[in-house]
């Protein structure tokens, strides 16, 4: 009996730490604050508030600002900048668990799935599968597809012509490879990592 009412009141005590969070489904803009969206979320420009989003489905940014992604002066987690801060993993303003799709490109803070932009998108964490000609993601497990991916922390496979990583988990393959931290192996025209410079096929396995 104690048990069940121990389990009574910890139910009933649980919706109210939930940040109060809205439910809203099929169809919703991922540009409202604190909204869990059960289906479609649509927007038309990237989130840079504090809203507290979760989309759950599709989230189709139209046009996004992919065009743009191209000039962005450094990487967004670069903090020689003044204007880069590092965003908690607890504190992300929107995620995503599904698809991230956008005609030109998204900027996006966590996707768990799939995200694809044709020109370029910027994106804080990504697990799972990601593909844009300009692929920037600040931690990256999974699939990462790109004419250039830059990242700081990989895990997976990086699939590009110019594959550039701060730390690397796994392989990276293309035309040109580039790491500082290297724990796998690096196939390219031309391989760089912090043991050495190769054609062909480079490697590191050692602290």
């Amino acid at each position: 009996m104690r048990s069940l009412l121990l389990s009574l009141f910890i139910l009933s005590f649980l919706p109210s730490q939930a940040q109060h969070k809205k439910l809203r489904l099929p169809l919703w803009t991922f540009h409202q604050s604190n909204v869990n969206i059960y289906g479609v979320g649509l927007g038309w420009f990237p989130i840079y508030e504090t809203v507290n989003t979760t989309t759950n489905g599709l989230r189709l940014e139209v046009p996004g600002p992919g065009l743009f992604i191209a000039f962005i002066p450094h990487a967004p987690w670069d903090t020689a900048y003044a204007s880069a801060t590092p965003i908690p993993a607890d504190s992300l303003p929107e995620k995503v668990n599904g698809i991230n799709l956008s005609a030109l490109g998204s900027m996006t803070y966590q996707v768990n799935g799939i995200s694809l932009g044709l020109i370029g998108q910027v994106n804080t964490r990504a697990n799972g599968l990601s593909f844009s000609a300009i692929n920037v993601v600040e931690k990256h497990n999974g699939l990462l597809l790109g004419i250039v991916s830059i990242t700081k922390n990989m895990r997976g496979i990086q699939l590009s012509l110019n594959a550039v990583s701060e730390q690397v988990r796994g392989i990276q393959i293309g035309f040109m490879t580039s790491s500082k931290n290297t724990r796998g192996l690096q196939f390219g025209l031309w391989n760089v990592n912090e043991k050495r410079k190769m054609p062909i096929v480079n490697w590191n396995f050692r602290s």
